[in-house]
């Protein structure tokens, strides 16, 4: 947390700051990818703990919050790319100079923020929810939970795969080449492969709307509606 905090400070290097201070946003910037390593090692706790079963029952304990699980794992995954290692990669001043406002930092921004963040975010829903509901609920939306889960994930990974990362380079190669302003600029935003992958990426957004965001903000609404377990009798009718 204290790496994180002052690392911040990396947004915010050419605005004016003094270099005391941007000489500590970039040490503990790039200091934050040392506890953002050990922080990965939750995912493989998680992965761990879903598998531990009862002595006496047999069953996994953890067999009701496995979605919820699942998204904590994606959050450790994501919390090391994200986060670790795009974060690392535009954190230092002399990179940040000619990539700040570049795709590489939506790449880094995107992964880190809805990686982890929103990955924490719906596990901890999914906590609550599978508390409030019935088992009549639960066999109802599981199948929409899954599939968000799976669809965020993977056309999280496509949004940077095929545009963010690979346009970002693009854009940091023409800046070191030709300058900032030329890579900024409108002529090279919309033109060459730079703006065929930005329609690439078009598709990885639509599914990551349809497939993963639509499911899982109706299996949130079906939970909210119906969530209490006393209502179980409304969801037969519907």
């Amino acid at each position: 947390m204290g790496s994180g905090v002052i690392g911040t400070g990396h947004h915010w290097y050419f605005t004016g700051k003094t270099n005391v201070k941007m000489t500590l946003s970039a040490c503990f910037s790039a200091m934050e990818v040392v506890p953002l390593t050990l922080l990965t090692v939750d995912a493989w706790d998680f992965i761990r703990v879903s598998g531990v079963r009862c002595d006496e029952c047999g069953n996994v304990l953890a067999d009701k919050q496995k979605w919820t699980i699942y998204y904590l794992i994606a959050m450790g995954i994501w919390k090391f790319i994200g986060a670790g290692v795009f974060g690392f990669l535009i954190n230092l001043p002399i990179i940040s100079y000619f990539e700040i406002g570049t795709n590489l930092t939506p790449n880094h921004g995107h992964a880190a923020m809805f990686g982890v963040f929103g990955m924490l975010a719906i596990a901890v829903s999914l906590f609550c929810m599978r508390y409030i509901q019935t088992e009549q609920i639960w066999e109802k939306i599981q199948n929409l939970i899954k599939v968000g889960f799976w669809d965020l994930n993977i056309e999280l990974a496509l949004m940077v795969i095929v545009d963010l990362f690979p346009s970002g380079l693009l854009q940091l190669y023409d800046s070191m080449v030709n300058g900032y302003w030329h890579a900024r600029r409108l002529n090279f935003i919309i033109s060459g492969l730079f703006h065929t992958l930005e329609w690439i990426r078009l598709r990885a957004d639509a599914l990551f709307i349809v497939v993963g965001v639509i499911p899982t903000v109706s299996a949130i609404f079906i939970t909210y509606m119906y969530g209490r377990k006393s209502d179980a009798t409304k969801l037969s009718q519907t």
